[in-house]
């Protein structure tokens, strides 16, 4: 059984509480094979172990992540175009929402039928552990780095700083994202988006609370593609994430600078308060993680290809992946199969290798690109074509929408990317 141990909150942020598990000790003897274990326990992890329990597996179950506890350390944001078991947990929705190109013209956006949703990755985790918590058949393995693992015949073998624990099946969510970027094949148009987010609080009314910037890109473009996000809270509070678009890491220090220089310009913010600060790397490639384990370590979540790569967007395809691979288990239907479901349609993955290429082709024209589709295309139509639900007629309007000569190059010049696709 899991049990919760609360803390009190020792951050800057009020608004900001966490909580730490404890280091259990497993119940089971060293010889007993778990029926998953799940390696790392982020988004995805939890995710697959909420999904399996709630389509009904029994199994047994080893949840293992070096960190010892869960803080607000997520901003998660998706469009409601399909449900999701957290969607009341959103704590804003937006109708409206806005693209900045480098003169500062604005876009604007407004859909009649979807919300822009924002979760705080807290409330998830809280959720999913208070799901957890009266299964005797799920033991968490907190504090304990991963350190290698092995197949045999019968079952995979992870070594821990803990001890070797074995499954029958491994769920890898704790693979380093960029990895899949650098396995890549070569040629494959392949970006990393590095992102530094800060939840301020501005002295006065600065934002509006209704209208997020999806990108604002009046920030230097001289190292390839580079806006802003900003995601208003209130009129003084938001988050503001700093994003890159290419494979060489920005530091820390750079980020929080660039995000001052920003508020002063754009804002008129040169003082603020910082409640809550974020960051990570999500891999922009269309590549797929080769499996040599025989379908018994199945990646998952951003090392699992999960995050779409024209976007970024990982959270409602995260859900997809891992519902769609309970979905699997508790029919019994990969019992000794390779669990590797499809998140998308294929003709996804073709717009998002030309769309790739076409950006590496012409970074400087981003700016532009972006601002293109969300001022050409219907609001409506763009989003299902963002979300992967896009019909025929929106996949047309965006084609319609984007200038055709530089896609047509970037087309040919992936043809040995996407033509194996088809």
């Amino acid at each position: 059984m899991i049990s919760l141990s609360r803390i009190p909150q020792t951050s800057v942020a009020d608004s900001t509480d966490q909580f730490f598990l404890p280091r259990c000790h497993p119940r089971r003897p060293s010889n007993i094979t778990y029926d998953h274990v799940v390696l790392g326990s982020g988004c995805a992890g939890l995710s697959l172990a909420w999904h399996l329990r709630s389509l009904g597996d029994r199994g047994s179950m080893a949840l293992v992540d070096r960190r010892a506890g869960y803080a607000n350390d997520r901003t998660w944001c998706y469009w409601d175009v399909e449900p999701t078991p957290f969607d009341d947990l959103a704590t804003h929705a937006w109708s409206r929402w806005a693209v900045v190109d480098e003169r500062g013209t604005w876009r604007e956006s407004h859909s009649t039928r979807y919300r822009y949703r924002r979760l705080r990755s807290i409330d998830v985790y809280r959720r999913i552990f208070h799901h957890l918590a009266d299964d005797d058949d799920v033991e968490i393995w907190f504090g304990t780095p991963i350190r290698s693992t092995t197949l045999d015949a019968e079952a995979v073998s992870i070594e821990t700083g803990r001890g070797t624990l074995r499954g029958r099946r491994a769920f890898d969510s704790a693979r380093p994202p960029a990895a899949l970027a650098l396995a890549a094949p070569k040629g494959e148009a392949v970006m990393v988006q590095h992102f530094l987010g800060q939840t301020i609080r501005a002295e006065h009314a600065v934002f509006d609370p209704a209208c997020p910037i999806l990108m604002d890109f009046r920030v230097d473009q001289s190292h390839g593609p580079h806006f802003v996000y900003v995601l208003p809270l209130t009129d003084r509070d938001a988050l503001v994430e700093n994003t890159y678009l290419f494979p060489s890491p920005v530091s820390a220090a750079r980020h929080r600078k660039e995000l001052a220089s920003y508020l002063n310009r754009c804002f008129d913010v040169d003082r603020y308060e910082v409640i809550e600060e974020e960051s990570g790397h999500i891999p922009m490639t269309t590549h797929r993680p080769v499996d040599a384990s025989g379908g018994r370590i199945v990646p998952i979540g951003l090392a699992g290809a999960a995050a779409r790569p024209s976007s970024g967007y990982a959270f409602v395809r995260i859900q997809r992946q891992c519902r769609r691979i309970a979905e699997q288990i508790v029919s019994r239907a990969a019992t000794d199969a390779r669990l590797d479901p499809p998140i998308a349609p294929r003709k996804y993955a073709f717009f998002d290798v030309v769309f790739l290429r076409a950006l590496r082709d012409r970074p400087s024209q981003a700016p532009q690109l972006f601002a293109r589709m969300f001022d050409r295309v219907d609001a409506d139509a763009l989003v299902r074509f963002l979300s992967d639900q896009s019909s025929l007629a929106d996949d047309l309007r965006l084609i319609a929408a984007l200038p055709k000569l530089p896609f047509l190059r970037a087309a040919l010049r992936s043809s040995r990317t996407w033509l194996p696709m088809a």
